[in-house]
């Protein structure tokens, strides 16, 4: 289902910086959740892109951004991203009473308002990439 949204994502998000890839995974129920992959230049890459992967698919409650050397499709170098290069009082973005998915079942009934979180999984700009 999320299929068809990873492309509206790609284009959001490679208008503000250089998107490498999307995927719109089965953990997220294959809509909920984007993990995106980008070409980091500058410090604010990461945020600017949690917000045009918002703006590109308005039912997303969490995006993940990364690196080009993360497999985006591997969970756990996704997790292996988080637990090396978040810092949640620097590289989180929370997003309250947003409208959400209708799918969400945590979202508030009858008007499907929701927390989004975007969550900055990139090293900082010009730092080398790690060996898994």
């Amino acid at each position: 289902m999320g299929m068809p949204r990873e492309p509206t994502i790609f284009k959001k998000v490679n208008q503000v910086v250089r998107c490498l890839d999307v995927n719109v995974n089965p953990g997220g129920c294959s809509w909920l959740h984007a993990i995106v992959q980008i070409d980091k230049k500058e410090e604010e890459d990461g945020k600017k892109a949690i917000q045009a992967a918002f703006a590109g698919h308005t039912s997303l409650k969490h995006v993940y951004v990364v690196d080009q050397d993360i497999d985006i499709y591997n969970p756990q170098e996704v997790e292996w991203a988080m637990a090396t290069r978040f810092q949640a009082d620097r590289d989180l973005v929370i997003k309250e009473k947003e409208p959400g998915s209708s799918l969400d079942p945590s979202s508030q009934p009858g008007t499907h308002l929701t927390t989004k979180a975007g969550f900055d999984l990139t090293k900082p700009a010009g730092q080398p990439g790690q060996i898994l």
